[in-house]
């Protein structure tokens, strides 16, 4: 019977296929036991290749009498045998973890590094029913969404692995059972008797209260809310993939989400979409529901250069019409310093920036040039030294096409320029006078006319930042 169950449940969600090395961890409890067992009997049909994984917590005294058990039973079911010891207590106090936290850290990456060395897809964990019931409680209690209610899934993957857990449809009185009927000997870790641990305390104590005073079936009232939410978190996240992608760019190390297509979304994908967004500079689980409202009320305010500072040194802020989401440190974000222009040469620039200067004819320029090129009459240029710099306060500027001069900062808000790309614009000058403000405009009296014979031209270009940057749409040169 439960040879039958999760056979099919294997092939419902497609968990193992013909041919896989799977990784099998077991502790040497029933659930592990059972596990290895029923993948022993599927083994010759879907030709599986088997290693069986055991961590030693070194946490209890009979843990090491524990493993030799298990390396025996590998050893007469013919199957490889894979241990090692961590010491959780040691490991615990180096990373700062709480013992569960220490044991499941330390267990996964002794699983993966097993997966790596035998060259296996799949490692197969031994939870049940009765562990999703305890796993959505506990989401429950502490407070969840549509993904904590999901529970564990039956596949999950991590890198090119994919953890897979063929008992989730058992209860754990049916791989007692089984245990019982095939004579599997199985160890019994006493710690999970002990009530010391909320989710023992659910185990031994909430459960069972439940059942007895609301519903004797509340466990698999539980597995059946675990399976309806799982089913709505993957069209959920499958529309949010499809809308980030549509209202987000990556542009110059930074994702700009379009503000008012963010904002049109359905509450349910709005926060998909951010979680998305902010997985690409780190793990989206250190983002709490906390920091997804403080990043929605950005959006909401639409207060340009309202901004907000993330976990891990990520910078939010509201440009317009614009979420912009960037690392601090990312190369191209650094404030230049003042620096010597080289005519002719290459200037480098901090965050892996450059200007290009040459010295050309007239009727050997091509037009029109885009912004991040501009053309100079080299005898209009004052005789000062050039510099590149960042802008500097009180500074003016007389823009191409305009009456006169204006504040450099009343320029660079009417252009639009988002308030975290002012402080980082290199700005070519000579003296106080600025010839051009990089990839947005040259100064007027230098521009290029009919009587111009010799052309200074700069090139500005963004050397370790994927995508074309786009400060504005403005054009330069003539």
């Amino acid at each position: 019977m439960q040879l039958g169950k999760v056979s099919s449940f294997i092939m419902k969600h497609r968990l193992i296929k013909e041919g896989d090395t799977v990784i099998v961890a077991v502790s040497g409890g029933a659930d592990s036991f059972c596990l290895l067992h029923l993948l022993c009997k599927l083994q010759d049909n879907l030709g599986l290749r088997l290693v069986v994984a055991h961590l030693d917590h070194c946490l209890r005294p009979e843990a090491r009498y524990e493993a030799l058990g298990v390396k025996k039973i590998s050893k007469a079911w013919a199957i490889p045998f894979e241990t090692k010891a961590v010491d959780i207590n040691s490991y615990k106090k180096k990373f700062g973890f709480s013992e569960e936290e220490a044991g499941r850290k330390a267990r996964y990456e002794f699983l993966f590094e097993t997966a790596q060395k035998y060259g296996a897809s799949k490692i197969a964990l031994g939870h049940h029913l009765d562990d999703q019931a305890e796993t959505v409680l506990f989401n429950l209690i502490r407070g969840t969404g549509v993904d904590g209610l999901a529970g564990m899934l039956p596949k999950r993957t991590r890198g090119s692995l994919q953890l897979v857990r063929p008992l989730l449809c058992l209860r754990r009185s049916e791989i007692e059972a089984y245990c019982r009927d095939n004579k599997l000997q199985t160890f019994t870790d006493k710690s999970n008797l002990e009530t010391d641990y909320t989710r023992n305390r659910l185990r031994l104590e909430l459960i069972p209260q439940l059942e007895r005073q609301y519903n004797p079936r509340i466990r698999e009232a539980l597995f059946s809310l675990a399976s309806l939410a799982a089913d709505d978190r993957r069209l959920l996240q499958s529309l949010a993939v499809k809308y980030y992608r549509k209202i987000t760019r990556f542009m110059n190390g930074n994702i700009v989400i379009d503000r008012p297509g963010f904002l049109d979304l359905p509450a349910a994908l709005r926060g998909r979409v951010l979680r998305l967004a902010l997985s690409k500079y780190g793990k989206a689980k250190y983002f709490s529901r906390l920091h997804i409202e403080q990043f929605l009320n950005i959006a909401e305010s639409g207060k340009t250069g309202k901004s907000l500072t993330l976990p891990g040194g990520l910078l939010v802020c509201c440009s317009y019409k614009k979420l912009v989401l960037s690392a601090e440190s990312r190369p191209g974000r650094k404030k230049i310093t003042a620096v010597p222009l080289k005519v002719p040469g290459t200037t480098c620039l901090p965050g892996g920036c450059m200007i290009k200067a040459r010295v050309t004819n007239y009727d050997q320029l091509s037009w029109p040039p885009n912004s991040y090129r501009a053309y100079l009459d080299l005898n209009k240029v004052p005789e000062a030294p050039l510099k590149v710099q960042p802008r500097w306060p009180g500074a003016r500027f007389y823009p191409q096409g305009s009456s006169g001069r204006k504040k450099l900062k009343d320029f660079l808000i009417d252009q639009k320029i988002p308030a975290d790309r002012r402080d980082i614009l290199p700005l070519v000058t000579a003296g106080e006078e600025i010839i051009w403000i990089a990839g947005v405009r040259i100064a007027h009296p230098y521009r290029v006319t009919e009587q111009t014979r010799k052309v200074l031209v700069l090139e500005y270009k963004v050397l370790k930042c994927k995508g074309k940057q786009n400060v504005k749409n403005g054009k330069g040169g003539r």
